[in-house]
């Protein structure tokens, strides 16, 4: 690739990766933020990132480059585009400025001969602030700098008291961590939650849970997300990996179209629902695959994750053929003398009442309650023949 591709590929990825940054960043604040009693956070309300509290509001702006190796400058486009954000927020009295943190997170580095290391470095006495007011207003007033033009603009419609505020209440942290780096910033946050050699596990499903809730929060279904609630799910998944449970990936169940339906009828447990009159269009058919994937892939993740062992999982499995085995021996008692379609309609009571609209109560930890795995797992033997539903299923099958 050529150097002006390469670029262009950046360029193109930076916006995307910088709104996962963005969300991955934001849970590095409200973990680490431990000085305030449950904070509120809120993304792309006033800034990029809000947190608020009784007494304060801190807002950030994020600011992610791949492969840039610009520094951060007097006239630097992402300082003025962020000067622009908060002075917006400040003249249309969104802010008090005096009470407002305003911190701007740039990997990119400050250059050692802008004033902006004064506003990184320095506690800002008066006479330091009054310096940077006339730096910034000369700029704003003379640059010709046409991307940043509507910035020095908002910038100059604030009064010189709102200016004071603003400047003193800057925070600025370059050559931050890139979104790669933060995920050992999280996981330092988490050690002493996570158990011992599953931080990597266990921060994938807070990570998880964490985008979920922020996708929540931006289409307007949740006004903010708390501190507490944060604790709460933390305190949730460090249980799930005591002796008795296990951690819970695939918690939602999936929507499975009629094309999907279409492009399993060939597996084996879609036919086992065959034969006992199971439509392959109906409900009941799109939860047995919703099932079957979830539990697979959750079963799968475990062993990968060694958070279950192989012996384990074939114990479970026996636990579930020998509940299957019990009920499926009344069946066939039952079946005697009977007629083809009398013994189709037993096979799809029995499966219908046994293991659709209720669940077999086998589990496989005793606190693990998720009745997907234990439904999937009967797909999952279904589909080995190991067991079935029609009292003639390795014949028809």
């Amino acid at each position: 690739m050529d150097k002006k591709n390469e670029l262009s590929e950046f360029a193109a990825r930076e916006p995307s990766l910088g709104y996962f940054y963005q969300i991955r960043y934001s849970l590095f604040l409200l973990l680490s933020n431990r000085a305030i009693q449950n904070p509120l956070l809120r993304i792309e309300s006033l800034d990029d990132i809000e947190i608020q509290s009784p007494d304060k509001t801190e807002i950030f702006q994020t600011k992610l480059k791949l492969k840039s190796k610009a520094s951060l400058t007097n006239s630097s486009v992402d300082f003025w585009k962020t000067i622009r954000v908060w002075a917006d927020n400040i003249n249309n009295n969104r802010v008090e400025p005096e009470k407002t943190i305003f911190t701007l997170i740039s990997t990119e580095e400050v250059s050692n001969d802008s004033f902006l290391k004064v506003i990184r470095d320095e506690l800002k006495s008066d006479v330091t602030i009054s310096s940077l007011i006339s730096q910034m207003d000369t700029i704003a007033t003379t640059s010709t700098n046409a991307t940043n033009k509507k910035a020095y603009d908002e910038y100059l419609k604030l009064s010189i008291d709102n200016k004071k505020s603003l400047i003193k209440n800057i925070h600025i942290i370059d050559a931050a961590s890139d979104i790669a780096q933060i995920t050992d910033k999280l996981k330092s946050e988490l050690a002493y939650s996570a158990p011992y050699n599953q931080i990597d596990s266990f921060l994938e499903i807070l990570e998880g849970w964490w985008f979920q809730i922020a996708i929540e929060h931006l289409i307007g279904n949740k006004d903010c997300i708390n501190s507490k609630e944060l604790q709460s799910k933390v305190s949730s998944i460090r249980d799930s990996f005591s002796q008795d449970n296990l951690p819970n990936h695939f918690g939602k169940q999936l929507e499975i179209s009629d094309q999907e339906v279409k492009n399993f009828k060939d597996k084996t447990y879609i036919k086992q629902l065959e034969i006992i009159s199971i439509k392959l269009s109906s409900n009941t058919a799109k939860r047995a695959i919703s099932d079957f994937r979830r539990a697979f892939q959750q079963r799968s993740k475990w062993l990968r994750l060694e958070l279950l062992s192989p012996d384990e999982q074939i114990e479970y499995d026996e636990k579930l053929y020998d509940y299957w085995k019990n009920l499926f021996d009344i069946i066939q008692d039952e079946c005697a003398e009977k007629e083809i379609e009398q013994i189709r309609e037993i096979g799809n009571k029995f499966y219908l009442n046994q293991f659709a609209k209720t669940c077999p109560p086998v589990k496989i930890r005793e606190k693990f309650n998720e009745d997907y795995l234990t439904r999937g797992s009967y797909q999952i033997l279904s589909d080995s023949k190991r067991i079935g539903w029609h009292p003639n299923f390795k014949d028809l099958l």
